[in-house]
């Protein structure tokens, strides 16, 4: 009760993480016969789309659906935290651990409120370790690890360090690792028979192999390698060590492998990194942790609510900022001392002008759109479909075509309707020329411009 009261909060949040909206543009475009990886670009296993298109299909674009959906991954997280760590400390300290777990869980910096992979990818890897570890089923854990690759690839450590762990403890890991093979088999069947296996392969497998090398380094990514040097190492240290120690290492190799570093990619880490800690907390510090660990969150957050305010008086409007302000302004929305447009404008500013341009948007005639931005959720609110593979223009690593496509797309008027967001990026190059010609301007919402197209 106390996670699920630490997270309310997000259940009114506006649509303003890109990754959601990309994944609901995506899962739109899939419910109107657009092939995934084909036909709408996206570099992730497919299982993530195809939550996202099940949502889509019974509820609609609901951000509130799959916000739920989180917070059901969420609780079964912070049961299976109880469950693990109840192999290795008593009841009080597992219970300080399920509501540590919980309560990480639910912050804006981790992002875990947020229906992104990792909370799902979290869900079946830690289900896994506790069917091995605690019912001794390896092939049904092997089945929830292979379904957790299909959420996320960065789950193939988890998948490894379980089996590094059945190794050192003499157990055959045959039927673990055919466990482990059998969903992402069945998924490339799948695709073959669909026709998308060779996309699938060029951009969830080769792009994202890029985008790792682009984020350690480059062509030659050296600190990759010292990264996976460093796991194989440590591994020497861990792998006849509780369990725990051996998963945390690999769930941070996982975490950090990309080069990047978002509060969301901790999430993979999270639950092995309070079972650690649950066996080094002092039985003094475990007693009464239904009222001292949400104190000390609620501490943390006035803390840091402060810290946001200053920084904002001082001109420091970022979003850092903003994230620190992130429980003082609910609490503002809930005394009703502002609105919600205030509150959305607050959280994220371009979540008011994402609402304007796809109102606008849905009083122009049917027709495909491309936002040229980074605004995935503008493809949703206002129910259009993307002209382009594209739901978004900016990609790092580049996607190699994307440019020309978007530039080709607004050639040929592809697309009936076109947004524009200030400053475009990448640049328009041609398409300036092709708009000038072929388009005509419906109206500006702040950085935004909405053309139409005269062909």
């Amino acid at each position: 009760m106390i996670s699920v009261i630490w997270r309310l909060p997000s259940l009114w949040d506006p649509p303003w993480v890109n990754d959601e909206g990309t994944y609901f543009a995506v899962a739109q475009a899939m419910r109107h016969g657009y092939r995934l990886y084909a036909d709408v670009w996206e570099n992730k296993p497919p299982l993530l789309y195809l939550v996202y298109e099940a949502v889509d299909r019974v509820a609609g674009p609901s951000l509130l659906a799959v916000r739920l959906l989180a917070l059901v991954a969420s609780l079964s997280l912070v049961a299976l935290t109880f469950l693990l760590s109840r192999r290795y400390v008593n009841n009080q300290s597992s219970l300080a651990a399920a509501l540590l777990s919980g309560l990480l869980l639910s912050v804006p910096f981790l992002e875990g409120t947020t229906a992104n992979a990792e909370i799902f990818l979290a869900l079946f890897a830690a289900s896994g370790v506790y069917f091995v570890l605690v019912r001794n089923r390896p092939l049904m854990a092997g089945l929830l690890l292979g379904l957790a690759i299909l959420v996320k690839t960065v789950a193939i450590f988890d998948a490894t360090a379980i089996a590094v762990w059945l190794i050192g403890r003499r157990r055959t890991p045959y039927a673990y690792c055919a466990g482990v093979l059998l969903p992402p088999a069945a998924c490339v069947v799948l695709a073959a028979f669909a026709g998308i296996l060779p996309a699938m392969l060029h951009h969830a497998v080769l792009y994202d192999l890029g985008y790792v090398r682009n984020g350690n380094g480059g062509g030659v990514p050296l600190l990759l390698v010292a990264k996976l040097a460093t796991m194989v190492a440590l591994t020497a240290l861990t792998w006849r060590a509780p369990f725990p120690y051996l998963w945390l290492l690999y769930t941070a190799a996982g975490a950090l492998v990309s080069g990047r570093i978002f509060g969301h990619y901790m999430i993979q880490a999270l639950v092995p990194f309070v079972l650690v800690l649950a066996l080094h907390l002092p039985e003094r510090l475990a007693r009464r942790p239904l009222l001292r660990l949400p104190a000390l969150f609620a501490s943390m957050a006035c803390l840091c609510a402060l810290v946001g305010w200053i920084l904002a008086i001082a001109g420091h409007d970022s979003i850092l900022a903003r994230r620190l302000q992130y429980y003082a302004d609910f609490g503002r929305l809930a005394l009703g001392t502002q609105s919600y447009g205030d509150y959305s404008a607050e959280i994220d500013d371009h979540v008011n002008r994402n609402l304007a341009v796809a109102s606008l948007l849905k009083t122009l005639p049917p027709g495909r759109l491309l936002v040229w931005g980074n605004s995935p959720w503008i493809y949703v609110l206002s129910t259009k479909l993307p002209a382009t593979p594209y739901t978004s223009s900016l990609r790092s690593p580049k996607v190699p075509g994307e440019t020309a496509a978007l530039r080709g797309a607004v050639a040929r008027c592809a697309a009936r309707e076109l947004v524009v967001v200030d400053a475009p990026a990448p640049p328009l190059g041609s398409a300036n020329a092709a708009i000038t010609s072929h388009y005509r301007s419906s109206g500006r919402i702040k950085n935004a411009t909405i053309y139409v197209s005269a062909c």
